[in-house]
C-alpha cells in the first residue's frame, strides 16, 4: 500500500548521512542562532536552484514549548533568510497554529488553523513552499499540506534541511 500524501513534493538539502548534520543539529536542536546564516549559504549554493518555483514561503509551525526552550522558532529564520534572496512573500500568520504532538496520528491533523478570510485570500490559488529544518515524519507535512489545500493552496512542496528515514518503518523521524 502506498500513502496518498496531501503534498505534492518534497525536496531536502541532504539525508542523514551529510557532513551538514552536526551543523543543523546545533541550529534546529540546540539553538545556536548562529548556523543559521551558514545553513543558509550551503542551501543556497548546492540545491535551491533544483526546488521547484513557489509563489508564497509558509515556516512550518512547531511546538510552543521548543520555540521557547530555544528561543526562536528554527524554520522561520531560515525561512526568512530564503524569502529574502528569493525575493518571495512569507506568510507568518499561521504561526499561532503550532502542532499538538500528542494528537499526531495518520488520521488526526495536530494543527488548529483558523480559516481567517485574510489566510484565505493570501493562499488561494498559489503554490506554497512549507519551510522546514527536520522531516520529522511525512504525517506532520502531510496534515499542514492538506489543512492549506483545504484553505485554498494550489500546490504545496516541502522544503526541507535533513531527511533521515526511520529504519523499521521506512518513514522519517527526528533527529536525536
Amino acid at each position: 500500500m502506498v500513502a496518498k500524501w496531501a503534498f505534492d513534493t518534497t525536496h531536502s538539502l541532504s539525508s542523514e548521512n551529510s557532513r551538514l548534520v552536526p551543523l543543523v543539529k546545533k541550529f534546529h536542536l540546540h539553538g545556536n542562532l548562529k548556523q543559521s546564516r551558514g545553513i543558509f549559504l550551503i542551501w543556497d549554493q548546492l540545491k535551491s536552484k533544483e526546488f521547484l518555483p513557489v509563489d508564497l514561503l509558509i515556516p512550518l509551525p512547531e511546538p510552543l514549548a521548543i520555540t521557547q526552550s530555544r528561543g526562536y522558532q528554527s524554520n522561520l529564520e531560515i525561512a526568512k533568510l530564503l524569502s529574502k534572496q528569493r525575493k518571495l512573500p512569507l506568510l507568518l500568520s499561521l504561526l499561532d497554529s503550532y502542532p499538538d504532538e500528542n494528537t499526531l496520528t495518520p488520521t488526526n491533523s495536530p494543527f488548529q488553523i483558523n480559516s481567517r478570510e485574510e489566510i484565505i485570500r493570501s493562499i488561494t490559488n498559489l503554490r506554497v513552499g512549507v519551510v522546514g529544518n527536520l522531516m520529522q515524519s511525512e504525517y506532520i507535512y502531510h496534515h499542514f499540506a492538506k489543512e492549506l489545500k483545504s484553505l485554498g493552496a494550489l500546490w504545496v512542496s516541502n522544503w526541507i534541511m535533513i531527511r533521515v528515514p526511520n529504519k523499521k518503518t521506512q518513514t522519517c523521524s527526528i533527529l536525536s
